[in-house]
């Protein structure tokens, strides 16, 4: 029996097995990431990773083309009483960004295209249909109950394929759960609807979809609860468009990308300066949102979406100067110019892909018992020769239904809404009031405040499209 010493060298072990060495719990981390079919999947990745790292193993999973329309989105605790949705940013680590496990991330569209024909590949506009099914069924995204049934028929028409009276007995749809809260006679006009679609492809009913839900107010936007100057409760998005305001869920003013001189936020206030369109004169707008941190977040979601939907390229990043300790961020990623022009050259008009369906109580549906020939793997397999031409619309008699359905209806809603506060609450930014008019004593154009974070926006050669609706 020996009862000697002994040693063991760590770099030397490390050193002569750097494959293991890389696989140790400790010098990596492993990221959940949830997609918009409700399927996951891990990524193991460097625990100094950068978030750009993550983004391109889950683009190439997907095999995305049309990849910057897309993001990766996290929670993230401001304080004890409330989260916040952030979108990983690509130039910093995942772990600094996340702080500590579990590193769950959910794979989601970050820029609404205003027009679901500047999409080129099926299968990118596959994926904004579940983003925007999705905002839907959670509720972020509100319709009437003619634009919901409408939703819903083409939903069913991409997913069953043509109405067929032997094998969708009534009430086939009795079960279908497509938004939070769903009309009586929901099921029934959603059958009625859905008969209507027959011979349209799945490509076809989806184009229709996002055709039909580009239209609603809310599309694309996500509110972020504010005060104006009045103090009266209201919700700021933003979108292709420009900034958009609302109240009880009406629309109530809107500022276009062409109006807005600057952004800038200080603390909890957010501040917007436009050009009024009657004169040369400027008005700023300011806002109060809940926290320091949301308002700062809710200014880099502007920033990204006017790089990506305005100009033809990103900024360059201004250097950091000796009396400048404001915010420097900036959008660094491909704009939709760039995106467009990329992916004309690398477009896959033969993809072929497979549809997942939905994991929620939609694809339970009753079929009177009979095995449904719509569902079978033909239909889940689908070549992009068969999309649509998007040069054209794809109308049905079910859209031009629901239309005639929403249009008194929505008028009498809004002039229900807007009468108690009478002229103080303007719809356009030429027509300042209460609560949306300039500050007296705020900096207008070519004031820098050293403690407010800026981003300027003027027409000039970086500038392309028309954004407008």
């Amino acid at each position: 029996m020996r009862f000697g010493s002994g040693s063991y060298d760590v770099r030397q072990s490390e050193g002569l097995n750097p494959d293991l060495l890389l696989a140790s719990p400790s010098r990596t981390i492993t990221c959940t990431i949830t997609f918009l079919d409700a399927t996951e999947k891990q990524f193991v990745i460097n625990r100094h990773a950068l978030g750009k790292e993550l983004l391109d193993k889950v683009f190439t999973h997907l095999e995305l083309v049309e990849r910057d329309f897309f993001g990766l989105q996290f929670l993230c605790v401001v304080d004890s009483r409330e989260t916040q949705k952030r979108w990983l940013d690509p130039r910093k680590s995942v772990r600094k960004q996340m702080l500590c496990p579990p590193y769950q991330l959910f794979f989601r569209v970050k820029f609404y295209v205003s027009d679901p024909s500047k999409l080129i590949e099926e299968y990118t506009r596959y994926h904004f249909y579940l983003q925007v099914r999705s905002d839907i069924l959670e509720g972020r995204l509100p319709c009437a109950d003619g634009s919901l049934a409408l939703l819903a028929s083409y939903a069913v028409q991409s997913e069953f394929g043509d109405y067929n009276a032997i094998e969708h007995a009534p009430g086939y749809l009795n079960e279908l759960k497509f938004a939070p809260k769903q009309p009586a006679d929901f099921a029934k006009r959603v059958e009625e609807l859905h008969a209507m679609h027959r011979r349209q492809t799945p490509a076809e009913a989806e184009y229709n979809f996002l055709d039909h839900a580009k239209r609603l107010d809310l599309y694309g936007i996500e509110l972020r609860e504010a005060r104006d100057r009045t103090g009266m409760l209201v919700g700021l998005g933003v979108n292709s468009y420009g900034i958009v305001v609302f109240h009880e869920g009406i629309k109530v003013n809107e500022f276009p990308w062409s109006n807005i001189m600057k952004l800038s936020f200080k603390r909890k206030q957010f501040f917007i300066q436009v050009r009024l369109s009657d004169d040369q004169t400027d008005a700023v707008i300011t806002f109060t949102m809940n926290s320091p941190p949301i308002c700062k977040e809710y200014w880099k979601t502007c920033v990204e979406n006017h790089t990506f939907f305005r100009l033809i390229a990103p900024p360059v990043i201004p250097s950091k100067g000796i009396f400048n300790i404001g915010s420097r961020y900036r959008y660094s990623g491909r704009t939709e110019f760039q995106t467009m022009e990329e992916v004309k050259q690398r477009a896959r008009l033969d993809r072929t892909f497979q549809r997942s369906h939905s994991k929620s109580s939609f694809m339970r549906a009753t079929f009177g018992g009979v095995p449904s020939a719509s569902l079978d793997s033909s239909r889940a397999f689908t070549p992009s020769s068969a999309s649509p031409d998007i040069s054209s619309r794809i109308l049905s008699g079910g859209q031009s239904l629901a239309r005639r359905l929403l249009g008194s209806k929505r008028s009498a809603l809004i002039a229900s809404r807007l009468q108690p506060h009478g002229s103080s609450l303007p719809t356009t930014a030429s027509a300042p009031a209460a609560g949306l008019t300039s500050l007296p004593g705020t900096p207008m154009l070519g004031h820098v405040d050293t403690q407010t974070d800026v981003i300027t926006h003027s027409p000039h050669k970086h500038v392309h499209g028309n954004n407008g609706r």
